[in-house]
Protein backbone atom coordinates (compact mmCIF):
# COMPACT_ATOMS: atom_id res chain seq x y z
CA UNK A 1 0.00 0.00 0.00
CA UNK A 2 2.55 2.16 1.04
CA UNK A 3 3.95 1.92 -2.48
CA UNK A 4 1.40 2.74 -4.20
CA UNK A 5 0.85 5.64 -2.01
CA UNK A 6 4.50 6.95 -3.06
CA UNK A 7 3.76 5.95 -6.91
CA UNK A 8 0.82 8.14 -6.72
CA UNK A 9 2.39 10.98 -5.13
CA UNK A 10 5.68 10.61 -7.78
CA UNK A 11 2.65 11.30 -10.88
CA UNK A 12 1.43 14.08 -8.83
CA UNK A 13 4.89 15.58 -8.72
CA UNK A 14 5.30 14.88 -12.70
CA UNK A 15 1.94 16.31 -13.12
CA UNK A 16 2.97 19.84 -11.23
CA UNK A 17 6.27 19.86 -12.97
CA UNK A 18 5.00 19.64 -17.21
CA UNK A 19 1.95 20.93 -16.77
CA UNK A 20 3.30 24.54 -17.20
CA UNK A 21 5.00 23.03 -19.96
CA UNK A 22 2.03 21.60 -22.00
CA UNK A 23 1.19 23.90 -25.11
CA UNK A 24 -1.49 26.57 -24.46
CA UNK A 25 -4.04 24.02 -27.07
CA UNK A 26 -4.15 21.97 -23.72
CA UNK A 27 -6.33 24.52 -22.03
CA UNK A 28 -9.89 24.54 -22.56
CA UNK A 29 -11.46 27.97 -23.66
CA UNK A 30 -9.95 31.53 -24.16
CA UNK A 31 -12.83 34.64 -23.88
CA UNK A 32 -12.02 38.08 -24.56
CA UNK A 33 -13.55 40.98 -24.92
CA UNK A 34 -13.59 42.29 -28.87
CA UNK A 35 -13.62 45.97 -30.46
CA UNK A 36 -17.13 46.51 -29.77
CA UNK A 37 -17.84 45.10 -26.50
CA UNK A 38 -18.71 41.75 -27.17
CA UNK A 39 -17.42 38.76 -24.81
CA UNK A 40 -16.80 35.94 -26.91
CA UNK A 41 -15.84 32.31 -26.24
CA UNK A 42 -13.11 30.41 -28.39
CA UNK A 43 -13.48 26.62 -27.52
CA UNK A 44 -10.39 25.46 -29.01
CA UNK A 45 -7.59 26.77 -31.03
CA UNK A 46 -8.76 27.84 -34.45
CA UNK A 47 -7.70 26.30 -37.16
CA UNK A 48 -9.51 27.29 -39.88
CA UNK A 49 -9.59 30.87 -40.00
CA UNK A 50 -12.01 33.83 -41.83
CA UNK A 51 -10.56 37.04 -42.07
CA UNK A 52 -13.29 39.98 -43.73
CA UNK A 53 -10.28 42.92 -43.71
CA UNK A 54 -7.25 43.66 -45.53
CA UNK A 55 -5.41 44.80 -42.04
CA UNK A 56 -6.67 41.58 -39.83
CA UNK A 57 -5.31 39.61 -43.27
CA UNK A 58 -2.25 41.58 -42.95
CA UNK A 59 -1.87 40.49 -38.48
CA UNK A 60 -2.84 37.37 -39.29
CA UNK A 61 0.23 36.67 -41.59
CA UNK A 62 2.41 38.78 -39.68
CA UNK A 63 1.79 36.36 -36.42
CA UNK A 64 2.66 32.80 -38.67
CA UNK A 65 -0.63 32.21 -39.42
CA UNK A 66 -1.28 31.79 -42.53
CA UNK A 67 -1.68 28.34 -42.89
CA UNK A 68 -4.82 28.68 -40.85
CA UNK A 69 -6.56 30.89 -42.80
CA UNK A 70 -9.23 29.35 -45.27
CA UNK A 71 -10.75 32.54 -46.55
CA UNK A 72 -10.40 36.32 -47.39
CA UNK A 73 -11.94 39.32 -48.99
CA UNK A 74 -11.28 40.60 -52.98
CA UNK A 75 -9.22 43.48 -51.56
CA UNK A 76 -6.89 40.94 -49.31
CA UNK A 77 -3.98 41.15 -51.47
CA UNK A 78 -0.40 40.95 -48.85
CA UNK A 79 1.56 39.72 -48.43
CA UNK A 80 1.87 37.76 -51.49
CA UNK A 81 1.88 34.45 -50.11
CA UNK A 82 -2.10 35.61 -49.66
CA UNK A 83 -2.75 35.34 -53.51
CA UNK A 84 -0.04 31.84 -53.68
CA UNK A 85 -2.43 30.01 -51.42
CA UNK A 86 -5.55 31.38 -53.55
CA UNK A 87 -4.43 30.49 -56.38
CA UNK A 88 -3.31 26.91 -54.68
CA UNK A 89 -6.79 26.76 -54.05
CA UNK A 90 -6.19 26.76 -49.82
CA UNK A 91 -8.06 30.13 -49.72
CA UNK A 92 -11.64 31.27 -51.16
CA UNK A 93 -12.53 34.60 -51.31
CA UNK A 94 -16.19 35.26 -49.55
CA UNK A 95 -16.69 38.50 -51.31
CA UNK A 96 -16.13 41.73 -50.63
CA UNK A 97 -14.86 44.50 -47.68
CA UNK A 98 -18.74 44.86 -46.43
CA UNK A 99 -20.68 42.74 -48.16
CA UNK A 100 -19.02 39.05 -47.94
CA UNK A 101 -20.98 36.21 -48.68
CA UNK A 102 -22.69 33.84 -45.40
CA UNK A 103 -23.10 30.60 -48.13
CA UNK A 104 -19.47 30.83 -48.98
CA UNK A 105 -17.87 31.19 -45.09
CA UNK A 106 -20.33 28.92 -43.87
CA UNK A 107 -19.14 26.23 -46.32
CA UNK A 108 -15.49 26.86 -45.23
CA UNK A 109 -16.81 25.63 -41.61
CA UNK A 110 -14.57 28.00 -40.12
CA UNK A 111 -13.32 28.00 -36.29
CA UNK A 112 -13.12 31.40 -35.92
CA UNK A 113 -14.25 34.48 -38.49
CA UNK A 114 -12.43 38.19 -37.89
CA UNK A 115 -14.97 40.58 -38.56
CA UNK A 116 -15.17 44.65 -38.77
CA UNK A 117 -17.19 47.60 -37.22
CA UNK A 118 -18.08 48.73 -40.89
CA UNK A 119 -20.19 44.82 -41.12
CA UNK A 120 -23.58 45.41 -41.29
CA UNK A 121 -24.53 43.97 -37.12
CA UNK A 122 -27.44 41.62 -38.78
CA UNK A 123 -24.29 40.16 -40.74
CA UNK A 124 -22.68 39.44 -37.38
CA UNK A 125 -25.81 38.16 -35.69
CA UNK A 126 -26.68 35.66 -39.08
CA UNK A 127 -22.83 34.23 -38.89
CA UNK A 128 -23.54 33.61 -34.78
CA UNK A 129 -27.09 32.07 -35.32
CA UNK A 130 -25.70 29.05 -37.50
CA UNK A 131 -23.04 28.59 -34.41
CA UNK A 132 -19.70 30.30 -35.91
CA UNK A 133 -17.68 32.29 -33.16
CA UNK A 134 -17.01 35.89 -34.54
CA UNK A 135 -14.66 38.54 -33.17
CA UNK A 136 -15.24 42.23 -34.22
CA UNK A 137 -11.97 44.61 -34.73
CA UNK A 138 -12.74 48.12 -35.12
CA UNK A 139 -10.75 50.47 -37.37
CA UNK A 140 -7.56 51.63 -35.21
CA UNK A 141 -7.89 55.26 -34.78
CA UNK A 142 -4.31 55.27 -34.00
CA UNK A 143 -0.69 53.54 -33.52
CA UNK A 144 -1.31 52.39 -30.25
CA UNK A 145 -4.97 51.07 -31.82
CA UNK A 146 -3.11 48.85 -34.00
CA UNK A 147 -1.12 47.38 -31.67
CA UNK A 148 -4.23 46.99 -29.92
CA UNK A 149 -5.66 45.23 -32.42
CA UNK A 150 -2.55 42.91 -33.04
CA UNK A 151 -2.70 42.25 -29.66
CA UNK A 152 -6.57 40.86 -29.93
CA UNK A 153 -5.95 38.72 -32.69
CA UNK A 154 -2.77 37.34 -30.96
CA UNK A 155 -5.34 36.28 -28.09
CA UNK A 156 -8.32 34.93 -30.07
CA UNK A 157 -5.71 32.66 -32.19
CA UNK A 158 -4.70 31.64 -28.74
CA UNK A 159 -1.24 33.17 -29.99
CA UNK A 160 -0.49 35.81 -27.00
CA UNK A 161 3.18 35.21 -27.39
CA UNK A 162 3.74 35.82 -31.13
CA UNK A 163 1.41 39.71 -30.98
CA UNK A 164 3.64 40.40 -28.42
CA UNK A 165 6.48 39.74 -30.23
CA UNK A 166 4.94 41.12 -33.20
CA UNK A 167 4.22 44.24 -31.35
CA UNK A 168 7.72 44.72 -30.00
CA UNK A 169 9.70 44.49 -32.58
CA UNK A 170 6.99 47.61 -34.28
CA UNK A 171 7.71 49.58 -31.70
CA UNK A 172 11.61 49.51 -31.64
CA UNK A 173 11.03 50.53 -35.09
CA UNK A 174 9.02 53.33 -34.61
CA UNK A 175 11.02 54.44 -31.98
CA UNK A 176 13.96 54.23 -33.71
CA UNK A 177 12.33 56.05 -37.02
CA UNK A 178 11.06 59.13 -34.55
CA UNK A 179 15.04 59.14 -33.19
CA UNK A 180 16.03 59.80 -36.39
CA UNK A 181 13.52 62.91 -37.04
CA UNK A 182 14.28 64.60 -33.57
CA UNK A 183 15.84 68.08 -34.47
CA UNK A 184 14.26 68.13 -38.13
CA UNK A 185 11.88 71.40 -38.82
CA UNK A 186 8.26 70.66 -38.78
CA UNK A 187 6.56 70.66 -41.66
CA UNK A 188 2.78 71.55 -42.38
CA UNK A 189 1.01 68.28 -43.83
CA UNK A 190 -2.40 67.57 -45.04
CA UNK A 191 -3.43 63.91 -45.69
CA UNK A 192 -6.30 63.66 -48.22
CA UNK A 193 -8.24 60.71 -49.20
CA UNK A 194 -11.00 61.72 -51.34
CA UNK A 195 -11.81 64.70 -53.30
CA UNK A 196 -15.59 64.18 -54.48
CA UNK A 197 -15.95 65.90 -51.30
CA UNK A 198 -12.58 66.01 -49.78
CA UNK A 199 -12.09 63.73 -46.86
CA UNK A 200 -8.88 64.52 -44.58
CA UNK A 201 -7.17 62.58 -41.85
CA UNK A 202 -7.71 64.63 -38.94
CA UNK A 203 -7.05 63.83 -35.35
CA UNK A 204 -8.13 60.71 -33.71
CA UNK A 205 -6.75 58.92 -36.70
CA UNK A 206 -3.60 57.19 -36.73
CA UNK A 207 -2.91 58.90 -39.96
CA UNK A 208 -2.58 61.79 -37.87
CA UNK A 209 0.14 59.55 -35.39
CA UNK A 210 2.08 58.85 -38.46
CA UNK A 211 2.56 62.71 -39.69
CA UNK A 212 3.55 63.88 -36.03
CA UNK A 213 5.73 61.09 -35.47
CA UNK A 214 7.61 61.64 -39.24
CA UNK A 215 8.27 65.21 -37.90
CA UNK A 216 5.31 67.06 -39.17
CA UNK A 217 2.31 69.03 -38.08
CA UNK A 218 -1.26 67.97 -39.57
CA UNK A 219 -3.09 71.32 -40.67
CA UNK A 220 -6.13 69.40 -40.18
CA UNK A 221 -5.83 68.14 -36.76
CA UNK A 222 -8.67 70.97 -35.38
CA UNK A 223 -10.73 68.14 -37.13
CA UNK A 224 -11.65 64.91 -35.84
CA UNK A 225 -11.29 61.59 -37.09
CA UNK A 226 -11.86 61.38 -41.10
CA UNK A 227 -13.29 64.44 -41.64
CA UNK A 228 -14.68 66.63 -44.71
CA UNK A 229 -13.38 70.15 -45.36
CA UNK A 230 -14.60 72.59 -48.39
CA UNK A 231 -11.67 73.59 -51.20
CA UNK A 232 -11.70 76.44 -49.37
CA UNK A 233 -10.68 75.49 -46.50
CA UNK A 234 -7.56 73.47 -47.84
CA UNK A 235 -6.99 76.57 -50.12
CA UNK A 236 -6.43 78.37 -46.89
CA UNK A 237 -4.52 76.10 -45.27
CA UNK A 238 -1.93 75.51 -48.14
CA UNK A 239 0.31 72.70 -46.47
CA UNK A 240 4.04 72.54 -47.46
CA UNK A 241 3.36 68.49 -48.05
CA UNK A 242 -0.40 66.70 -49.20
CA UNK A 243 0.11 62.81 -49.46
CA UNK A 244 -2.69 61.03 -51.16
CA UNK A 245 -3.42 57.45 -51.84
CA UNK A 246 -2.35 56.57 -55.57
CA UNK A 247 -2.51 53.63 -57.74
CA UNK A 248 -2.52 53.00 -61.48
CA UNK A 249 -5.68 53.76 -63.13
CA UNK A 250 -7.02 55.27 -60.05
CA UNK A 251 -5.59 58.96 -60.43
CA UNK A 252 -7.94 60.82 -59.57
CA UNK A 253 -7.20 62.55 -56.32
CA UNK A 254 -3.64 63.25 -57.19
CA UNK A 255 -4.86 64.71 -60.92
CA UNK A 256 -7.48 67.37 -59.08
CA UNK A 257 -4.97 68.22 -56.73
CA UNK A 258 -2.57 68.66 -59.40
CA UNK A 259 -5.17 70.90 -61.16
CA UNK A 260 -5.39 73.39 -58.39
CA UNK A 261 -1.84 73.40 -58.33
CA UNK A 262 -1.48 74.74 -61.35
CA UNK A 263 -3.83 77.18 -61.31
CA UNK A 264 -1.89 78.12 -58.20
CA UNK A 265 -4.69 77.55 -55.62
CA UNK A 266 -2.11 75.65 -53.89
CA UNK A 267 1.51 75.47 -53.79
CA UNK A 268 3.13 72.57 -51.46
CA UNK A 269 4.64 69.26 -52.75
CA UNK A 270 2.39 66.34 -53.93
CA UNK A 271 3.41 63.00 -52.88
CA UNK A 272 1.72 59.92 -53.81
CA UNK A 273 1.54 56.49 -51.62
CA UNK A 274 0.34 53.16 -52.00
CA UNK A 275 -3.32 53.44 -50.80
CA UNK A 276 -2.90 49.76 -49.27
CA UNK A 277 0.17 50.73 -47.59
CA UNK A 278 -1.52 53.78 -45.71
CA UNK A 279 -5.41 53.13 -45.28
CA UNK A 280 -4.41 49.71 -43.59
CA UNK A 281 -3.69 49.85 -39.81
CA UNK A 282 -1.99 46.98 -40.13
CA UNK A 283 1.98 45.44 -40.02
CA UNK A 284 3.32 47.68 -42.33
CA UNK A 285 2.38 50.82 -40.19
CA UNK A 286 6.33 51.14 -40.37
CA UNK A 287 6.76 51.52 -43.56
CA UNK A 288 3.91 53.90 -44.25
CA UNK A 289 5.84 56.08 -41.18
CA UNK A 290 9.08 55.54 -43.36
CA UNK A 291 7.62 56.84 -46.57
CA UNK A 292 6.33 59.58 -44.55
CA UNK A 293 9.48 60.58 -43.43
CA UNK A 294 11.24 60.10 -46.42
CA UNK A 295 8.60 62.40 -48.31
CA UNK A 296 8.73 65.81 -45.36
CA UNK A 297 12.82 65.03 -44.69
CA UNK A 298 14.08 63.38 -47.39
CA UNK A 299 17.88 64.58 -46.07
CA UNK A 300 17.08 62.94 -42.84
CA UNK A 301 15.91 59.82 -44.17
CA UNK A 302 18.74 59.56 -47.14
CA UNK A 303 21.62 59.12 -44.18
CA UNK A 304 18.92 56.57 -41.86
CA UNK A 305 21.42 53.48 -42.20
CA UNK A 306 24.14 51.12 -40.62
CA UNK A 307 27.46 51.02 -41.18
CA UNK A 308 28.76 47.34 -40.01
CA UNK A 309 32.03 47.70 -40.86
CA UNK A 310 35.20 50.07 -41.11
CA UNK A 311 38.10 49.12 -43.06
CA UNK A 312 41.19 51.16 -43.19
CA UNK A 313 45.02 51.17 -44.83
CA UNK A 314 46.90 50.66 -41.87
CA UNK A 315 49.02 53.44 -43.35
CA UNK A 316 50.26 55.22 -46.51
CA UNK A 317 52.70 57.92 -47.58
CA UNK A 318 51.79 61.96 -47.96
CA UNK A 319 50.81 62.33 -51.40
CA UNK A 320 49.11 58.96 -51.60
CA UNK A 321 45.59 58.23 -51.35
CA UNK A 322 43.95 56.21 -48.60
CA UNK A 323 41.38 53.29 -49.45
CA UNK A 324 38.56 53.16 -46.99
CA UNK A 325 36.04 50.88 -47.14
CA UNK A 326 33.13 50.77 -45.57
CA UNK A 327 30.19 48.43 -45.22
CA UNK A 328 26.54 50.02 -44.56
CA UNK A 329 23.24 48.00 -44.68
CA UNK A 330 19.47 50.10 -45.12
CA UNK A 331 17.99 48.49 -41.92
CA UNK A 332 14.50 50.36 -42.87
CA UNK A 333 11.65 48.70 -44.70
CA UNK A 334 11.68 51.26 -47.84
CA UNK A 335 14.61 50.91 -50.35
CA UNK A 336 15.95 53.82 -52.70
CA UNK A 337 19.67 55.95 -52.82
CA UNK A 338 20.91 56.57 -49.42
CA UNK A 339 24.08 58.54 -48.29
CA UNK A 340 27.08 56.57 -46.64
CA UNK A 341 30.11 58.90 -45.13
CA UNK A 342 32.85 58.98 -43.34
CA UNK A 343 35.08 61.24 -41.29
CA UNK A 344 38.77 61.80 -41.32
CA UNK A 345 39.81 64.45 -38.65
CA UNK A 346 36.55 66.39 -39.25
CA UNK A 347 36.58 66.39 -43.08
CA UNK A 348 33.42 64.50 -44.31
CA UNK A 349 33.69 62.72 -47.66
CA UNK A 350 30.19 61.19 -48.81
CA UNK A 351 28.88 58.53 -51.22
CA UNK A 352 25.53 57.65 -52.72
CA UNK A 353 25.04 54.20 -52.75
CA UNK A 354 21.20 52.38 -53.90
CA UNK A 355 19.66 49.97 -50.86
CA UNK A 356 16.68 48.11 -51.39
CA UNK A 357 15.45 47.39 -47.72
CA UNK A 358 17.36 45.16 -45.72
CA UNK A 359 20.40 45.46 -48.50
CA UNK A 360 23.95 45.53 -47.65
CA UNK A 361 26.87 46.97 -49.68
CA UNK A 362 30.69 47.97 -49.82
CA UNK A 363 31.18 51.49 -50.60
CA UNK A 364 34.80 52.43 -51.37
CA UNK A 365 35.96 55.70 -50.18
CA UNK A 366 39.66 57.35 -51.35
CA UNK A 367 41.17 60.43 -49.81
CA UNK A 368 44.37 61.94 -50.95
CA UNK A 369 46.73 62.64 -47.83
CA UNK A 370 48.68 65.53 -47.79
CA UNK A 371 50.44 65.77 -44.64
CA UNK A 372 52.28 63.23 -42.38
CA UNK A 373 50.43 62.08 -39.09
CA UNK A 374 47.93 59.90 -37.13
CA UNK A 375 44.04 60.30 -38.38
CA UNK A 376 41.40 59.23 -37.04
CA UNK A 377 38.56 57.64 -39.74
CA UNK A 378 34.97 57.18 -38.33
CA UNK A 379 31.62 56.46 -40.11
CA UNK A 380 28.46 55.14 -38.39
CA UNK A 381 30.23 55.09 -34.72
CA UNK A 382 32.88 52.65 -35.73
CA UNK A 383 36.31 54.12 -35.19
CA UNK A 384 39.60 53.38 -37.23
CA UNK A 385 43.13 55.01 -37.80
CA UNK A 386 45.58 55.63 -40.37
CA UNK A 387 49.30 56.84 -40.25
CA UNK A 388 50.18 59.01 -42.75
CA UNK A 389 54.13 58.56 -43.41
CA UNK A 390 56.63 61.31 -44.54
CA UNK A 391 57.75 60.82 -48.04
CA UNK A 392 61.53 58.89 -48.53
CA UNK A 393 62.93 62.20 -50.83
CA UNK A 394 61.75 64.02 -47.25
CA UNK A 395 63.69 61.99 -45.05
CA UNK A 396 67.49 62.33 -47.37
CA UNK A 397 66.72 66.18 -47.21
CA UNK A 398 66.15 66.21 -43.52
CA UNK A 399 69.29 63.90 -43.41
CA UNK A 400 71.31 65.49 -45.23
CA UNK A 401 70.48 68.99 -43.66
CA UNK A 402 71.64 66.98 -40.59
CA UNK A 403 74.60 66.39 -41.74
CA UNK A 404 75.56 69.70 -42.68
CA UNK A 405 74.98 71.08 -39.40
CA UNK A 406 76.93 68.33 -37.68
CA UNK A 407 80.37 69.24 -40.27
CA UNK A 408 79.52 73.23 -39.82
CA UNK A 409 80.39 72.29 -36.13
CA UNK A 410 82.82 69.98 -36.65
CA UNK A 411 84.79 72.83 -38.42
CA UNK A 412 83.90 75.17 -36.02
CA UNK A 413 85.56 73.45 -32.90
CA UNK A 414 88.45 72.08 -35.13
CA UNK A 415 88.79 76.17 -36.19
CA UNK A 416 88.68 77.09 -32.30
CA UNK A 417 91.19 74.58 -31.17
CA UNK A 418 93.79 75.76 -33.54
CA UNK A 419 93.27 79.13 -32.82
CA UNK A 420 94.17 78.11 -29.05
CA UNK A 421 97.37 76.25 -30.04
CA UNK A 422 98.39 79.05 -32.31
CA UNK A 423 97.95 81.02 -29.46
CA UNK A 424 99.86 79.13 -27.26
CA UNK A 425 102.77 78.71 -28.99
CA UNK A 426 103.16 82.59 -29.12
Amino acid sequence: MKKRYKEIALILILVGTFLPLLPSSAASSVTITDDVGRIVRIAKRPMRIVSLAPSITEILFALGLGDRVVGVTSYCNYPPEVLEREAEGKITVVGGFTNPSLEKIADLNPDLVFGHNLLPPEFIHNLERINITVVVISTANSIDGIFDDIRLIGEACWEEESASKLITDLQEKISNLETAVEGADKVEVAHICWMKPIFIAGAKTYVNDLIEKAGGINVFSNKTGWATISKEELVKADPAHIIVPYKHGVEMIYEELMKMKEEGLIHGQIHTMDPDIISRPGPRVVLALEKIINFLHPEVWSKMLAVTDLTVQSSVTVGESAVIFVEVKNTGELGGVKTASITIDGKILQKNVTLNAGESKLVVFTAEMKKPGVYTVSAGGKVATLKVNPVASALIVNASMVLSVISIIAIVILAVALIKRTSRTK
